[in-house]
């Protein structure tokens, strides 16, 4: 599947424009507001438009809004693309050839071209030259299009709020867990990284579908049934949601990270120990919003297939 042509041909078609003007002006959760100010990491879904724009406006109105001069915002690093990184998570292969493979993947990536070219307009991107952030000259991040939607998104809030458009830093996360030792130390790095990148007019924004399953994601219907046991999916998932992030947030990463991995197919795994050592000692966390959102006739395949958009403030 081209999810970059998929999700940019959403915002190219008709109308798409004018709606996700209209979410960015009419947006207002105080929840929103008050996680920036106080500097906590908001994160956003990339589903959809219908699933996930509402909630980037949510966002996007609220960086406005606050008066921040400057954005860093982490974005996934899909695994699907990347046969370097399928390498890394396969425990069938060497530990020789994983550790070759998450070499390639380790750390993060930003853009080398200095303006993101989106539907809405162009968008001239911060420049970072810092260790341990890696340029994408490799091609790395040719297929990547976890930001591509907020970028746009951000661009057309300068419209929507009459001033220049907010300066953006992208930054993809791929692989901070090493597979053969299971040592954060590439997290850490990050972590150390971003204190010192975000300073009091910088917010810092985060990306991720917090639960894929069904079909298309490894699941069966009967699954997926089995998982609600007599109360509604997303009430079922959301819980397995909070209770992942109570065990990341309580000290308790490579039990969380493999929650991520194996049961919610988390794509934010990566990301969240960047998180929570970047917060650290600060451990709150709040689901905004959540729902289940139906890629079943996106994707082409017979119900049940769900990916989770949710709202989430980080600290």
């Amino acid at each position: 599947m081209d999810w970059k042509g998929y999700y940019e041909a959403e915002l190219l078609a008709p109308g798409a424009r004018e709606r996700a003007k209209q979410w960015i002006c009419e947006a207002g959760d105080p929840r929103v507001a008050a996680a920036i100010d106080r500097r906590a990491i908001l994160s956003f879904p990339h589903s959809a438009l219908s699933f996930s724009g509402p909630m980037q406006a949510e966002v996007v109105s609220a960086l406005y809004r606050s008066g921040v001069d400057e954005v860093i915002a982490l974005g996934v690093l899909h695994s699907g693309v990347l046969p370097a990184y399928r390498r890394a998570l396969d425990a069938e292969v060497s530990e020789s050839e994983r550790d070759a493979a998450f070499a390639v993947v380790r750390g993060a990536f930003v853009p080398p071209e200095p303006v993101a070219t989106t539907p809405f307009g162009d968008l001239h991107l911060l420049p970072t030259a810092e260790a341990p952030i890696r340029s994408g000259h490799s091609g790395i991040l040719a297929a990547e299009f976890s930001l591509d939607t907020f970028l746009a998104m951000v661009r057309l809030g300068a419209e929507a709020f009459g001033r220049p458009p907010l300066r953006v830093l992208p930054v993809y996360v791929g692989m901070t867990r090493e597979p053969s030792s299971g040592s954060f130390d590439a997290a850490c790095e990050l972590a150390d990284w971003l204190k010192g990148a975000s300073g009091p007019g910088t917010a810092v924004v985060t990306t991720g579908d917090l639960v894929h399953l069904g079909n298309a994601y490894g699941w069966t219907a009967e699954d997926v049934a089995a998982a609600s046991r007599g109360v509604t999916l997303d009430q079922t998932l959301r819980g397995r949601v909070d209770s992942m992030l109570q065990l990341a947030f309580g000290g308790e990463m490579e039990e969380a990270y493999r929650s991520n991995l194996e049961a919610l197919r988390n794509d934010q795994r990566e990301i969240l120990p960047v998180l929570v050592e970047h917060l650290s000692p600060n451990q709150q966390y709040g689901i905004l919003a959540f729902q289940l959102s139906n890629y079943a006739p996106i994707l082409g395949v017979e119900p049940p297939c769900w990916v989770a958009s949710a709202l989430v403030a980080y600290g």
